[in-house]
């Protein structure tokens, strides 16, 4: 009889040996851990101690020095030329413009008489139209043939007469335009709103002058003066005094060392005292103006006149100009801005006349 074999079965799982394997994992890491803080509780580490040296006591450092540069006397200089060329561009500019009005002025004059010269052609085209239908009548009313052609002779000749007459028109005259530098007595003028005015800068120096000795003591102290002078009719001055810079005269930039020094004038500029002031072309050019007992009195051959002339007075500057040219005075014109005092200074330009 065969024998019935059993079914193979697993292992049951047991929680008994699991426990059993925590429980001993857990009580070899406590024994670990027990027999290390045993070992670090029984250790002692010796490190030998040393004095530590004392701190210094550190000093106040000492002030820096004022930062110089030996390049700034040449940053000045060049300020100064770059400035004066800036002025000298725009002289130049202003002549430049005024030459320009003159040309456009030109131009309309040149347009008038053109429609003048037509009008004169057109004219004698009229007279010699009405001339003819005269001769048409003269002819129809039954008048000789011989008598026709005498007055058709003196028609023509007539005629031709008026052909050869000037048309009217009015003369400009406009001298080269070269000019060469003033080198002798100046007298100036400004234009200005229409109206000419004496700049008696004579007299106005001569006040800069005497007043900049006694204002020179000033400059002690100081390295520049801006003063003004007593006026002189509708103008007065303001002018700089400044002292020279050197080694001996100490910085720059801070108060100048007493002693002796040299100054000079470095620019002057004309200031009004008068809004309404001078003396209109009719009234100028007319006899007994003021304008014209200076003029009529100028030894020509010594002095020059110089006309400061504002955007609103050119064609008074042509007037006044044209009565000095008629007598052989010599005359320079130096346009001006609107806004822009009359002044004069050692980096300025020479007037140029003609």
């Amino acid at each position: 009889m065969a024998r019935r074999r059993r079914p193979h079965r697993e292992i049951a799982f047991s929680f008994d040996s699991f426990l059993d394997v925590v429980a001993n994992v857990v009580g070899i890491i406590l024994k670990l851990i027990l027999v290390a803080w045993v070992g670090g509780r029984a250790y002692k580490a010796s490190m030998p101690t040393t004095d530590l040296a004392p701190i210094p006591v550190l000093a106040e450092p000492a002030p820096l020095p004022a930062p110089t540069d030996g390049r700034q006397p040449m940053f000045v200089q060049h300020r100064r030329e770059i400035g004066a060329q800036q002025k000298a561009l725009i002289g130049k500019e202003a002549e430049r413009e005024s030459m320009r009005t003159v040309a456009g002025q030109l131009r309309l004059d040149l347009k008038a008489l053109s429609a003048k010269c037509q009008e004169a052609e057109k004219h004698v085209g009229s007279m010699t139209e009405d001339m003819k239908r005269k001769a048409k009548v003269i002819h129809s009313v039954g008048l000789g043939e011989k008598e026709l052609a005498e007055r058709a002779a003196k028609l023509v000749a007539e005629a031709d007469a008026l052909r050869k007459l000037p048309s009217p028109r009015k003369e400009f005259r406009y001298r080269t335009p070269i000019s060469a530098a003033l080198q002798t007595h100046e007298l100036m003028f400004e234009c200005k709103a229409g109206r000419v005015t004496l700049i008696d800068t004579e007299a106005l120096v001569g006040i800069m002058r005497r007043d900049s000795k006694a204002q020179a003591e000033q400059l002690r102290s100081q390295w520049e003066l801006s003063p003004t002078t007593a006026p002189v009719g509708p103008f007065r001055l303001r002018y700089t005094l400044e002292r020279e810079r050197s080694a001996l005269s100490g910085p720059a930039t801070g108060t100048p060392v007493d002693g002796a020094f040299r100054y000079t004038r470095t620019r002057w500029e004309v200031e009004p005292i008068a809004a309404e002031r001078g003396e209109p072309a009719d009234k100028a050019l007319a006899a007994g103006s003021d304008f014209r007992a200076v003029i009529d009195k100028t030894d020509k051959k010594t002095t020059a006149v110089t006309l400061w002339v504002y955007p609103d007075s050119f064609v008074l500057y042509r007037q006044l100009r044209d009565y000095m040219h008629d007598r052989d005075i010599v005359v320079a014109g130096r346009p001006l801005p609107e806004g822009v005092p009359i002044a004069s200074s050692r980096t300025g330009t020479v007037s140029r006349g003609q």
